[in-house]
């Protein structure tokens, strides 16, 4: 059964090149003669275009699928590091307020050493006056006699 209008078909050797096919994947679309009629060659690359944009689509979608399992693996480090973080952070901050209160402690245990230092130089300043009037009383006494 030939064509009536020539150049309608093509061999299956150049259908199978237009597509970028094995001649056999082309074969089942050849008539009795051997050849690829146009209108079943254009049916088939547009079959071809659709399977070819339908693997781009699952390439992307599993290179997509990738990323967000990074995206999410990343995510949960983070996650971690930053709960990590926050009880470091809790942990200093107990720290400073004791050393605060050892601090305050501290300067409040100066204040009475330096309290009980004047009271003792007072101390010792009034041993010393009351020392030098019972001299004089001593002095006094015997000058007197």
């Amino acid at each position: 059964m030939t064509d009536p209008t020539p150049g309608s078909s093509v061999s299956v050797e150049e259908a199978a090149r237009f597509l970028g096919v094995r001649e056999e994947e082309v074969a089942d679309l050849a008539d009795g003669d051997g050849r690829v009629p146009l209108e079943g060659l254009r049916s088939r690359a547009g079959s071809a275009a659709i399977a070819l944009e339908l693997a781009r689509a699952r390439e992307e979608a599993g290179r997509l699928s990738g990323q967000l399992k990074e995206v999410r693996a990343s995510n949960a480090r983070l996650q971690r590091e930053l709960k990590e973080s926050v009880s470091e952070r809790r942990r200093l901050t107990d720290e400073v307020l004791e050393l605060r209160a050892a601090a305050e402690e501290r300067l409040m245990l100066m204040e009475r050493i330096e309290q009980m230092a004047r009271i003792e130089q007072d101390l010792n300043e009034s041993s010393s006056e009351l020392e030098r009037l019972r001299n004089r009383r001593l002095l006094g006494r015997l000058l007197n006699r």
